[in-house]
């Protein structure tokens, strides 16, 4: 499906295809610079390997994303490149290194599967070269959700601490990542003017099929259940902990800030 609109056409259109390629950009380079950290240090020398190749993906999609910020913005600015960069719009749970390998697979199997689909509902965007990339980032993308299924179930499969570990790290990651597709119900710019080709709430559908065989079968412990031919969350979103202009949930230290008294 293609627009006759040009999405740049209105301010409200160019707003959210900056916040969009903002949020994908961010999210890229800060993932890529998580995996680089386990290079060096995954449990296998076959998931070191691994890490730095997709490491490499992702700082590589993310440096392709930040300069349609510059073609985006109305005036030149530090903000708009990741060297100078201080504002970045990431999910909270890459805010710091991973604690430990079920980390890295929690952000493999939940955040890289959540953004290259992302990338496939820009796959025939109306705005282009969102469209030229998304096609080029789905070509590399294809081993990344395999390698972190295949950990998933490893780890599921270990039973004991390991299990413990990976759900813990999973659900540290969960509601955040559901909420990052964007609120609830009509009205969605990016899908209107066909930047994407679904709303956030197919979206998240799409996800929680990709994902949810896997964590269903592994018997994991999060809030999801199978009804039907469909995958849908037994608990509702925290979205009053969701931050709608940064598209994430806020660090401890920036919670503490905003209900901290004032003297």
């Amino acid at each position: 499906m293609t627009s006759s609109t040009d999405p740049l056409e209105t301010p409200a259109g160019r707003e959210a295809i900056f916040g969009l390629i903002a949020r994908l950009a961010d999210n890229k380079y800060l993932l890529g610079r998580r995996y680089a950290e386990w290079c060096s240090s995954a449990p296998t020398l076959e998931a070191s390997v691994a890490a730095a190749a997709m490491a490499q993906d992702e700082l590589g999609h993310a440096r392709a994303l930040y300069p349609l910020l510059r073609t985006l913005a109305s005036e030149p600015s530090p903000e708009l490149d990741p060297e100078t960069r201080q504002h970045f719009h990431n999910l909270s749970f890459l805010d710091r290194d991973f604690v430990g390998w079920t980390d890295f697979v929690a952000a493999n199997f939940l955040i890289d599967t959540a953004l290259t689909l992302v990338f496939e509902a820009g796959e025939h965007s109306s705005f282009e070269p969102l469209a030229g990339r998304s096609r080029k980032v789905l070509q590399e993308e294809r081993t990344h959700f395999m390698h972190g299924q295949a950990w998933m179930k490893r780890l599921a499969a270990a039973e004991g601490e390991a299990k413990r570990a990976l759900e813990g790290s999973l659900r540290q990651a969960w509601a955040e990542v559901l909420c990052w597709f964007g609120p609830p119900g009509s009205g969605d710019t990016l899908s209107e003017l066909v930047v994407l080709d679904a709303g956030p709430d197919v979206l998240r559908g799409r996800f929680l099929a990709s994902v949810g065989p896997t964590i269903l079968a592994a018997k994991l412990d999060l809030p999801l259940r199978k009804k039907g031919q469909g995958y849908h969350l037994s608990e509702a979103l925290p979205w009053d902990v969701w931050d709608a202009d940064t598209y994430r949930f806020p660090s401890p230290a920036e919670l503490f800030t905003k209900t901290a008294p004032s003297y």
